[in-house]
């Protein structure tokens, strides 16, 4: 009886160990859930007109809002009125609660932010409100990007600072054709941008074209060529001139002369052609040159068989020329005499198998 007793109570003791045990580390993990709560910041803080341009990068700090743009506007104690808005064509935004619009056209996000904490206070809605503002989207500064270029339209300046280099790769690079000029219009009141321009170029006084050489703006020659552009300007990228190949050979068409200093001669063009055919009349190839202002076409008559045989020099060909080589009536008619005959062999090679086949003779 005595051993029974004492193992009841061993039982009842071990059990009180175990649910003291438990309690203990429920409060233990009650405490850190607590403590760590209590840590954990309660929402946006700060003093009235912080910017986003604080929290989320300082890429549109210096950005002057315009009509069109999409903001992003969060006020601490009225979530009700945050959200997504846009400003205005009169260059204003519009907020709910407020007997009248704050106007944002000119004001960095910063200042757009204080403006509209101040309208709070003054029409008594809060007493120290915390407004965010950023730009979330650019629509109000567009630059036109026109001429030999992949997707010429009208494109968004999402950053403060875009210049003509990157206002072509936004229109996807050049076209093949792509001339060695670029043209910048911009108006009279936006012309002091242009000031850095390099050597050689005008700084614009009214309205009117600024010319860049593209050779030199890509390979980086003169780093002030590649000015900054602003909203409203036009950029346009010029075509090269080009020759025309046609008549009897492999590739007729239009090839541009990338180089217009150096320009094109007969034998490139035809190479650029990827050469003549066998029925060519290369003793005939003519070159049609369109004279200045109204005067008539000229004919000139070039000898490409000799130019192949080395016995007349090569031609250099002007922009908008047009060489014509033509096919050869003989050679063309021999060429279809050869083909009848080759189908005739093939025909009669056929008509022989199949009797030999058949066992005929």
């Amino acid at each position: 009886m005595a051993l029974l007793e004492v193992s009841a109570n061993l039982k009842r003791l071990l059990l009180c160990s175990i649910i003291s045990f438990s309690l203990t580390m429920a409060a233990e993990c009650l405490g850190q859930d607590t403590q760590g709560k209590s840590q954990t910041p309660a929402g946006p803080a700060g003093a009235s007109g912080q910017s986003s341009s604080q929290t989320a990068g300082s890429l549109y700090a210096d950005y002057a809002i315009g009509p069109g743009d999409i903001l992003g506007i969060t006020i601490g104690d009225m979530p009700d009125m945050s959200g997504k808005y846009r400003v205005t064509d009169k260059g204003y935004v519009v907020l709910p609660m407020l007997p009248t619009p704050v106007k944002a056209e000119g004001l960095t996000a910063l200042g757009l932010s204080k403006s509209i904490g101040e309208a709070l206070r003054a029409a008594e809605l809060l007493r120290e409100p915390v407004v965010n503002v950023y730009v979330e989207e650019v629509r109000s500064r567009t630059v036109l990007v026109l001429g030999a270029v992949q997707k010429p339209s009208a494109y968004p300046l999402d950053k403060p600072h875009v210049t003509v280099l990157e206002a072509l790769s936004m229109a996807g690079g050049l076209l093949p054709q792509a001339g060695n000029t670029v043209t910048v219009v911009r108006k009279a009141h936006q012309q002091a941008d242009l000031s850095n321009v390099g050597a050689g170029q005008k700084t614009l006084l009214e309205d009117q074209t600024l010319t860049l050489d593209m050779g030199k703006l890509t390979t980086s020659k003169d780093p002030t060529l590649n000015v900054e552009v602003h909203a409203g300007d036009v950029i346009s990228v010029s075509t090269a001139p080009a020759v025309y190949v046609v008549g009897a050979v492999n590739k007729p068409g239009g090839f541009a002369i990338l180089d217009p200093a150096a320009g094109v001669t007969v034998l490139q063009a035809l190479a650029m052609a990827e050469g003549l055919t066998h029925t060519a009349s290369s003793d005939r190839a003519v070159i049609v040159r369109q004279g200045p202002g109204d005067q008539q076409r000229q004919e000139i008559a070039f000898n490409v068989a000799k130019l192949m045989e080395r016995r007349t020099s090569d031609m250099s060909l002007q922009p908008n020329d047009i060489l014509f080589v033509p096919e050869s009536r003989i050679k063309k008619s021999v060429a279809r005499v050869v083909a009848v005959a080759v189908q005739g062999a093939q025909g009669a090679a056929f008509y022989g198998l199949g009797y030999r086949v058949a066992g005929i003779r």
